[in-house]
């Protein structure tokens, strides 16, 4: 792997960092955006807000409230029925500062303050109290002449991970779901169906993330070894492939590498697109197979990564066994998930969960692959297992935690490498640990620094001891 640091060469914004093109992923929904008239994020404007009033009412995906929840027990109990409520429906929006008329329409902006801390506080309460936690925002859109004072505008997106529950205080579990302009109470055999759907939309995410990662190996150079990762976020994003959309992408890989804790795996030398996605390539040649390094984005917010373990040494690309390192495998999985769920949130606008998924191609009874580590010795076995076909691994992750590259990141590394690991009769993947820790010992010296100097600025721990 070490020839695959180019020195000299302008790295991407480092994981753990937000660039200033970054965006957080926002409520995709074309009726508010035309009552807005604009999209639902940081743009959004007090004027744009105010202009719901006079005509606007309250509808299946739009609540006015004249004052913020309090810290009391029964506006806790609302905020988390109300937030709960449009997850469980199709999302929506909760405005904060907006009185309404007898007809539930947009009345009068009365205001609510939205400072920091009244937002950490609205926000602590909805995460502390609704199982699973929804994909939700707080917008503070403040009014240019109440400097401190505007709108609270609380997005919660539709959810794949239905039904959620509000947790009362006796650990009882209420699941409210919005229809029409009230709140109702899901019964028993409502709360089961959810469930149902739940896990169907998962097993059909499972077979999505298969399929796109089937297709894209076809295209993969056959005498390199990969390691391929899929991401399919719950819920689908929407990315504009278009000249510009190209460009951009074009430009991004220009100047940048990609690569996981503070280490750089390669670059995309040729961008282009295929059908409905965004293609990058390590190599400039066209009509070849994908060789090195590839990727495709797609425009729901899904996408594939592939790396290829490059050899220095003849006589171990000339082994009736593939090698495949341990590290360089950590180190794939760890650079895909970054690199997809970034695509995922700031260009399709995608957050929440999504299914996750990595395998090593091609691997064939002809040509089995071993599992080595060189941190001590040249190509020392891992595990001992030799595998003869394609072994997957498959968890669910944060997008967020993903994109933010950051312990959430190592943490889903672990599981997935961990998983792999496992098909070669080797424990876990130990250069990171389930909690999202770097364990440094495990790997090459050289990276120390980096890898260092990474998990600082990232807020990750640095495990400087050898696995117990």
């Amino acid at each position: 792997m070490r020839q695959l640091i180019m020195e000299g060469q302008r790295r991407c914004v480092p994981a753990g960092a937000r660039s200033t093109i970054d965006r957080m992923p926002t409520l995709r929904n074309r009726r508010l955006e035309q009552l807005l008239g604009g999209a639902i994020d940081e743009t959004l404007t007090y004027a744009q807000v105010k202009g719901l009033i006079p005509h606007t009412a309250e509808g299946p995906d739009l609540d006015f409230k004249r004052d913020t929840y309090t810290s009391s027990d029964r506006d806790r109990k609302a905020l988390c029925t109300d937030v709960a409520a449009l997850a469980n429906a199709n999302g929506g929006i909760l405005v904060l500062g907006m009185d309404e008329d007898e007809q539930g329409r947009a009345a009068t902006d009365t205001g609510v303050v939205i400072s920091d801390d009244e937002r950490r506080r609205l926000r602590q309460t909805v995460v502390g109290n609704i199982q699973p936690t929804p994909t939700f925002d707080i917008l503070p859109i403040e009014d240019p002449d109440r400097p401190g004072t505007g709108f609270l505008v609380i997005w919660v997106a539709r959810s794949a991970t239905a039904p959620h529950a509000y947790v009362a205080q006796n650990k009882s579990m209420l699941y409210p779901k919005r229809i029409g302009t009230e709140t109702a109470w899901l019964s028993e055999s409502e709360v089961a169906e959810a469930y149902r759907a739940r896990f169907a939309g998962f097993a059909s995410r499972i077979e999505e993330a298969a399929r796109i990662e089937a297709d894209f190996v076809q295209r993969l150079a056959p005498d390199e070894l990969f390691v391929v990762v899929t991401l399919v976020p719950d819920l689908p994003g929407s990315a504009t492939i278009n000249s510009a959309a190209l460009k951009a992408f074009q430009m991004r890989n220009a100047s940048c590498e990609v690569g996981a804790f503070g280490i750089p795996v390669g670059k995309f030398h040729r961008s282009t697109v295929r059908r409905r996605c965004l293609v990058g390539t390590a190599s400039l040649e066209r009509s070849k197979p994908y060789s090195r390094l590839a990727c495709e984005l797609h425009e729901t917010g899904s996408g594939v990564f592939g790396c290829a373990k490059i050899e220095s040494r003849p006589d171990v690309k000339d082994l009736k066994v593939k090698l495949a390192d341990n590290l360089w495998l950590t180190l794939t999985i760890g650079t895909g998930l970054n690199l997809l769920a970034r695509h995922a949130r700031d260009q399709a606008a995608a957050g929440g969960l999504a299914t996750v998924r990595t395998t090593i191609w091609p691997v064939t009874s002809e040509v089995p692959v071993s599992l080595v580590s060189n941190v001590g010795w040249r190509n020392e076995p891992v595990g001992g297992e030799l595998v003869s076909e394609p072994p997957v691994a498959e968890t669910v992750a944060d997008i967020d935690d993903l994109s933010a590259g950051g312990a959430g990141l190592a943490a889903a590394t672990h599981r997935l490498a961990s998983e792999l690991f496992q098909a070669f009769g080797a424990a876990e993947a130990e250069g990171v640990t389930p909690e999202g820790a770097i364990r440094l010992p495990y790997w090459h010296q050289g990276w120390h620094a980096e890898i260092s100097r990474w998990a600082g600025s990232s807020g990750v721990e640095v495990l400087r001891e050898a696995n117990a």
